[in-house]
């Protein structure tokens, strides 16, 4: 855009993941005209899949659930569409020695893989990947943003930030109301480590949440519907141990994970693949109590971290600011 006067109607969103998405797939319906920008090389952000030869993983997002009507009724749709199924995998709670079935849940994941959700969404979007903004300036109104870069994109009339929390604060200089809001979130990284072993692990559930020790989540992805043949798993480090090991190098990440899955499980076959990825701003410690959003500006914020730890919730909270963002 390069026009001097914003055209009414016109939002950038800044930020390609689930929450940036749904806000922009929901303000587009609303008859809104929609640019997205993206610092990544596909729409995703947490909600990914990394492929490696003839192996694919989850790295990011797991699976989500629904427990709101309205995503409801969008996964109904998603159901018939193909972009999503259900996974019936069996799933446990781990703490030292002691074990027990996961709660019962409906499950969903992507397919053929988690990316394909994110996929969907951008389907219809204007979205500018491997753009990072670092800056929006301007007005009320009258936003225009910058890239580290230094090309300028705008002006917009609106504004949504869907980024994580010490990403987005940044961005709301012109917004000290909603600055000062995200300054004091707290988002811990996630390191993700990813196997692949010659044989099926003699363990018999496909994921496991962890309540002790480094880990927090380990997966049998294969397992999941319409993935590639053979025996693929992810393994998330907990908040704590992935904090505390958030500077070591990717490539020695790997070997302790393994340790500690055959500490834990005992002996298991040297996988024939393996590869860790660090998400930088993963988990919120105290996630917002909602969306936020200045209509006197013109600027919303959206993210997971607005309103929980889930996949649901930044669906949710991209719904959330792009119909209250419409409304105004």
């Amino acid at each position: 855009m390069s026009a001097e006067r914003p055209v009414e109607g016109t939002v950038a969103v800044v930020g390609a993941g689930l929450a940036g998405l749904m806000a922009a797939r929901t303000l587009q319906e609303a008859g809104r005209r929609v640019t997205v920008f993206d610092k990544g090389r596909r729409p995703g952000g947490r909600v990914n899949t990394r492929e490696h030869g003839p192996h694919r993983f989850d790295h990011g997002a797991q699976f989500f659930t629904t427990r709101t009507e309205a995503l409801q009724d969008l996964v109904a749709e998603w159901l018939n569409l193909g972009v999503v199924q259900e996974w019936s995998g069996t799933l446990v709670h781990m703490e030292g020695t002691t074990r027990r079935p996961a709660r019962d849940a409906r499950r969903y994941v992507g397919v053929p893989d988690m990316i394909a959700v994110a996929a969907h969404l951008a389907e219809p979007l204007d979205i500018r990947s491997g753009t990072r903004i670092e800056a929006v300036r301007g007005a009320p109104f009258a936003w225009t943003l910058t890239t580290d870069s230094g090309v300028s994109y705008g002006p917009y009339s609106e504004v949504v930030i869907a980024v994580p929390a010490p990403q987005a604060g940044p961005l709301l200089r012109v917004a000290p109301a909603l600055r000062s809001r995200v300054e004091h979130v707290d988002m811990t990284p996630c390191w993700a480590t990813m196997f692949a072993f010659p044989a099926r692990l003699p363990l018999d559930f496909d994921g496991a949440f962890i309540s002790d020790g480094p880990l927090s989540w380990i997966v049998r992805d294969s397992s999941k519907p319409a993935r590639p043949e053979g025996e693929a798993w992810v393994a998330h480090g907990s908040p704590e141990w992935s904090n505390a090991h958030r500077d070591i190098p990717a490539e020695e990440i790997p070997p302790l994970v393994y340790a500690e899955l055959t500490e834990r499980f005992g002996p298991l076959p040297e996988p024939s693949f393996q590869r860790a990825h660090r998400w930088g701003y993963a988990v919120a410690a105290e996630p917002e109590s909602g969306t936020l959003h200045d209509a006197d500006l013109g600027i919303g914020v959206c993210g997971d971290w607005c309103v929980g730890r889930r996949v649901e919730s930044a669906l949710v909270s991209g719904m959330d600011i792009g119909s209250r963002m419409s409304a105004a």
